[in-house]
């Protein structure tokens, strides 16, 4: 049972003020297992450290200065204590990781080069330097490393995923089929390959395998839909991308798809359309509009398109533009909340007379006959605090 982190220190303590170093290192280091960042117990340690063993007193420096974010202080304690001990993989380590969060990637490849040559069976070294690989776009140098942790660890699924993935992304389909142990991703290269009855069949197989979860049966649909469309079945490709959307949402994937199935059909308006919704999913703001203004060009009276470009342009501060947008809605069908926009946005641009129009009236009540408006209000109400003050003042 792990003991209370006060109780520890207190411990720890105790044993340093007896002269007991080795048991102070042990709650120490049992504190740092609880709570990585204790900035006390990593002081400790480096200060007992000082005088017995360099190496370590260095390591524990570098700790320090991790946890008051002093990265580059850490990476030169690192390398002062592989000066003493240029074997030490926790140090290489440590400072390929220091490295990486120094925005340092290509020399924390470096660093992760020789571990990988001092460590073969250090299987995260060959992870991380992968994802390095590909952060810096160096995807050959990936799939090498990849290859590599792959022989070394023959039976790891994962890495044989993860090798296959980079095959797959490199184009080469045949040897990411070789390894590749994931049906979605299986399915997805076979897909990708045109390979649609084998991939056919892998989806079957997923279908009846597959794990009661939406992420899962979501990634299925999408699997699903590809393959309908590769058969050109563009209405079972809409349907199954139904299905996706009902599960996780609308997202850029489910409307570029249901774009292409669009363009394939020939209906160039609702292409464009869905294309301008995968912009906007994907925050694209500017390219949603060039998206909807083509479908708007297709058809001047789908209020749905004419209500984002009113929104967009709402949102990029184009405000009379936005207005034009919005008029057309309200000309469409008296829409309500199209004319409470208007109204409101003339009205507070001082236009009172379009404010009008749409319903806005500087009155407190609806404008009607007897119904006054404030510059009226303010003629009567001359010399009304003077009348106030003579009626009170009568006795």
């Amino acid at each position: 049972m792990a003991q209370d982190i006060q109780t520890l220190h207190q411990k720890a303590s105790d044993a340093m003020a007896e002269g007991n170093r080795e048991e102070a290192i042990n709650f120490y280091n049992e504190i740092l297992q609880q709570a990585p960042g204790d900035e006390i117990a990593h002081g400790q340690l480096m200060d007992l450290y000082f005088d017995t063993d360099k190496f370590k007193y260095y390591l524990m420096r570098a700790n320090y200065n991790v946890v008051n974010q002093k990265f580059e202080h850490a990476i030169n304690d690192t390398k002062k204590a592989l000066n003493l001990d240029s074997n030490s993989i926790d140090a290489r380590v440590k400072l390929a990781r220091l490295y990486r969060v120094s925005n340092k990637n290509l020399k924390a490849i470096d660093e992760f080069n020789k571990i990988i040559e001092l460590e073969p069976k250090l299987r995260d070294a060959y992870i991380e330097l992968i994802d390095l690989y590909i952060i810096e776009d160096v995807k050959e140098s990936a799939v090498g490393i990849a290859k590599k942790a792959v022989d070394e660890f023959s039976d790891d699924t994962e890495l044989k995923n993860i090798l296959a993935k980079l095959y797959f992304d490199t184009g080469s389909n045949d040897l990411a089929l070789n390894v590749v142990e994931d049906l979605p991703m299986k399915a997805k290269i076979l897909l990708s390959d045109g390979k649609n009855d084998e991939a056919k069949a892998v989806l079957d197989e997923i279908k009846n395998t597959m794990p009661n979860i939406k992420e899962a049966k979501a990634a299925y649909n999408l699997l699903l839909a590809e393959y309908f469309y590769n058969k050109n079945e563009y209405y079972n490709t809409l349907n199954t991308i139904n299905e996706y959307v009902t599960i996780i949402g609308p997202d850029a994937v489910s409307f570029q798809m249901k774009a292409l199935v669009y363009e394939a059909l020939n209906d160039e308006f609702n292409a464009a359309v869905n294309f301008g919704y995968m912009k906007k999913a994907q925050n694209k703001n500017d390219e949603a509009i060039v998206e909807f203004n083509h479908a708007h060009s297709l058809n001047k009276n789908d209020k749905n398109v004419l209500i984002e470009l009113a929104n967009l342009y709402m949102g990029l501060n184009e405000k009379y533009t936005a207005m034009d947008f919005w008029n057309a809605v309200y000309e469409l069908d008296n829409d309500a909340h199209a004319k409470e926009i208007l109204g409101e946005f003339y009205f507070n641009e001082g236009d009172f007379k379009m404010a009008e129009k749409y319903g806005k009236y500087r009155s407190i009540k609806n404008k009607d006959e007897n119904a006054k408006n404030y510059d009226e209000a303010q003629e009567e109400d001359e010399g009304l605090i003077e009348k106030i003050i003579n009626f009170f003042s009568k006795k």
